[in-house]
């Protein structure tokens, strides 16, 4: 791995903004899925909302204010941070849902900075997310990507998943 990095849980809310325009910035429209589109972020499959960086401080607020309570068998929504030399490189909102009949974990969003990608950064983060499910007894770690995001789908098959399913909207 060429560049250095670190990789934590984040409890402080006041990094929200700061995540926010991270996560605005670098996620193109191509990464629109279904969970944008049931949410307030994205107006349409190619299109997000004009105001997605407040939308996504409101989402980030109360998650780093539980993220410290983070505990085995229960259902958390941490969300990690990889920075390297004090600048974010990586982002992943995580729920953990060991509670479920059989626990799982669903990778929600994983936003790497441009200038990082194809240096070891998503793959570490997902290892790093892998081994904090294998603590909590989860054995199932899903995510979701924008139909268009081909590169993502790459490197997700690369690393292991598959495809379980397949999500359709209508717009009525």
């Amino acid at each position: 791995m060429p560049h250095h990095f670190s990789i934590t849980w984040c409890g402080d809310p006041r990094r929200a903004e700061e995540l926010a325009e991270f996560f605005a910035r670098y996620a193109g429209a191509q990464y629109i899925s279904h969970s944008e589109l049931q949410g307030r972020r994205a107006l349409s499959p190619g299109q997000w909302r004009a105001d997605l960086p407040a939308i996504l401080r409101a989402e980030i607020e109360p998650r780093l204010m539980q993220s410290e309570q983070v505990k085995p068998g229960r259902i958390s929504q941490p969300i990690l941070v990889a920075e390297s030399n004090g600048d974010i490189v990586g982002l992943s909102f995580v729920t953990f849902a060991g509670d479920a009949e059989v626990p799982f974990a669903i990778v929600e969003d994983l936003i790497v900075s441009p200038s990082m990608r194809s240096r070891g950064v998503g793959k570490t983060i997902l290892d790093w997310i892998a081994a904090e499910a294998r603590t909590r007894h989860i054995g199932r770690l899903f995510l979701e990507s924008g139909v268009h995001n081909e590169r993502a789908h790459h490197f997700f098959e690369q690393e292991g998943f598959q495809t379980v399913s397949v999500v359709m909207m209508r717009s009525l």
